[in-house]
């Protein structure tokens, strides 16, 4: 393990050591030399990745075994199939979380052999909810299935805590929305214009990672079981990225269109904002590093429309290069700065 101290860190988060244990723990850690895993860390991790990825091909299994025979088997014996198998999944993970609870997991959050069940069950909730519409033709719009099948996994993720389960949430509620506006592309015109369904994603995608960061206890201090449980990583990058993604469309766009100018100011706002967030308090690099990069194509884009409408194309769009060239190796460079100093205060901390 190449840092054992931000390991036991994160178990002193989840509450796995006591807080009068964590310096004992943290000056073991610095002793130790080893960055070798042990042959029993290697058969856990094995054992774990084996049981994750089977989770994935059987629940993905039982999906396409019931496309394939559509034709051949009736209704009623594709509704006792799926619901049989969920019967199943569910007795499975009771039986697999209650070996768990005798063995000291209590909480059982993370990527564990019962959770890896409880992404099966996910998926098929999700066969079974297409069966149904398919057999009874409810829910012709596409984007109903996948909001409903959001809806019913909430429970799972939340029980869970597993963040494989939290993105498959994530990305059925942004499918959901795409396909809504797909099906009815004139909804909400009035409030945000005619990018719409950029609009809607950029605020649903923003309020995940918010909500996420809140109840992690990233902004104030929160229950350490909440906050294990909530102990989500990837799930606020891929969030804050989809975010900054769609706010750098609609900046961009309201550049070459003065119709939309109200998203520069908002853009501007989720900048400053995200800078004095996570350079100041939250001290994390990645929004910093996507922040800046996104800063760097919208300025840049801004220069292309200077160019464009100039009588020198050539002399400004070799500026435009020269901008591009300077720009990106300028927050390259502080990138880098920034990082060397928030693993300084990290090291200093431990």
């Amino acid at each position: 393990m190449k840092n054992l101290k931000s390991t036991v860190l994160r178990w002193f988060e989840q509450g796995l050591i006591a807080e009068d244990c964590l310096p004992k723990a943290l000056v073991t850690a610095q002793e130790s030399q080893t960055n070798i895993a042990t042959a029993i860390q290697w058969s856990a991790l094995i054992s774990l990745l084996l049981n994750w990825l089977g989770g994935l091909l059987l629940g993905s299994g039982i999906v396409f075994f019931v496309a394939a025979n559509w034709q051949t088997m009736g209704a009623f014996a594709r509704f006792a199939l799926v619901e049989i198998l969920l019967l199943c999944s569910i007795t499975a993970y009771v039986i697999v979380r209650r070996r768990a609870i005798r063995a000291g997991d209590h909480h059982g959050f993370g990527f564990t052999s019962a959770n890896a069940i409880l992404l099966i069950s996910a998926l098929i909730i999700g066969s079974l909810l297409a069966l149904v519409g398919q057999t009874y033709q409810t829910g012709a719009d596409p984007w109903q299935l996948f909001a409903i099948w959001s809806l019913f996994i909430l429970p799972l993720a939340f029980v869970s805590g597993n963040e494989l389960l939290w993105l498959l949430l994530a990305g059925l509620v942004n499918l959901a929305l795409v396909l809504y506006f797909q099906t009815f592309p004139g909804s909400m015109e009035l409030l945000f214009g005619s990018s719409t369904m950029v609009a809607v994603l950029f605020a649903l995608n923003l309020c995940l990672h918010l909500a996420c960061c809140l109840l992690n206890g990233r902004f104030f201090t929160t229950d350490l079981v909440l906050k294990a449980r909530f102990n989500l990583p990837l799930f606020q990058q891929l969030t804050i990225l989809a975010a900054l993604a769609a706010i750098t469309m609609l900046s961009i766009e309201a550049l070459f269109d003065e119709a939309t100018g109200l998203w520069l100011i908002v853009y501007t706002a989720v900048i400053c904002l995200g800078y004095l967030l996570y350079n100041h308090k939250l001290k994390d690099i990645f929004p910093l590093a996507i922040g800046g990069y996104s800063l760097v194509t919208v300025v840049n884009c801004l220069f292309i429309r200077v160019a464009v409408e100039s009588s020198d194309l050539v002399s400004m769009f070799f500026l435009v290069g020269f901008s591009i060239i300077g720009s990106t190796t300028g927050i390259t460079l502080w990138l880098k700065q920034r990082h060397k100093a928030f693993s300084k205060g990290a090291q200093a901390s431990c």
